[in-house]
């Protein structure tokens, strides 16, 4: 979708999902495309699921979630552990490749969230696209993506997902926003443990969710080809016609 689209801007009010000990969890219902608005229970994104409660457990498996995409690291998931693991709604899929040497090196030299995106849209497009393809592949039901604040790679794999179903890129950027008013605790408790002030500096201008850095990453996927660079590594225009229609057919 380009910036010139037609799609009218929405004042649309952020689905928050509320199941007892999630973090940051929205449903992205209502975004607008060209098919008409996101469903309902279609694609949700949150935190990390470790502080689900019993009763938080039961509200997932009631919403009708039928496929949780985990794309967190097994270092992440040791800390933090999966609670639906071993369940066949659950699925590890890493966002970004272990030992991945050019990825590293971006991402190291770094100076904003939007450097992370576009060093993960480089570098890590296969990840990226499994992802969206155990997105596509699911059994009916809503499809939960996330990583460990849900943020970074939640936000850029949720932000491919609604840029393939058209949805504009204000909105997307907006929906990324969101999560400052979520994770505020963690952002917090994140900078009150880095007792040095030049590094607890440098972690604060990546503890933020500014829409410029998420535009400027869809930006620079349409750099790379836009829907095209999902084309050349595998995920064609059957699979994204078919990712639009689970987003948005009635």
């Amino acid at each position: 979708m380009t910036p010139s689209s037609p799609l009218r801007q929405t004042d649309r009010v952020p689905t928050t999902v509320t199941w007892e000990g999630i973090v940051n969890a929205r449903d992205l219902a209502g975004l607008p495309t060209p098919s008409g608005p996101v469903r309902p229970s279609r694609l949700i994104r949150s935190g990390n699921l470790s502080r689900l409660t019993e009763q938080g457990k039961a509200e997932v498996r009631g919403a009708g979630v039928s496929r949780i995409v985990d794309v967190r690291c097994a270092e992440e998931r040791s800390i933090d552990p999966a609670p639906f693991l071993g369940e066949a709604m659950y699925l590890n899929v890493l966002a970004l490749p272990h030992g991945n040497f050019k990825l590293n090196e971006a991402s190291a030299a770094a100076q904003t969230n939007a450097d992370h995106y576009r060093a993960m849209l480089k570098h890590a497009a296969p990840n990226l696209t499994l992802i969206l393809q155990q997105i596509v592949d699911a059994p009916p039901g809503a499809v939960l993506v996330h990583c460990h604040i849900g943020k970074d790679r939640t936000g850029l794999v949720t932000a491919l997902a609604l840029f393939v179903a058209g949805v504009p890129d204000a909105e997307i950027a907006a929906d990324y926003a969101q999560t400052d008013q979520h994770v505020q605790p963690l952002y917090a408790a994140s900078l009150a443990r880095q007792t040095d002030p030049a590094k607890r500096a440098e972690l604060a201008r990546f503890l933020v969710s500014h829409p410029a850095d998420m535009l400027s990453a869809i930006d620079f996927l349409r750099e790379l080809g836009g829907l095209d660079y999902l084309t050349r590594r595998g995920f064609g225009p059957d699979l994204q016609a078919a990712l639009r229609g689970r987003l948005t057919r009635p």
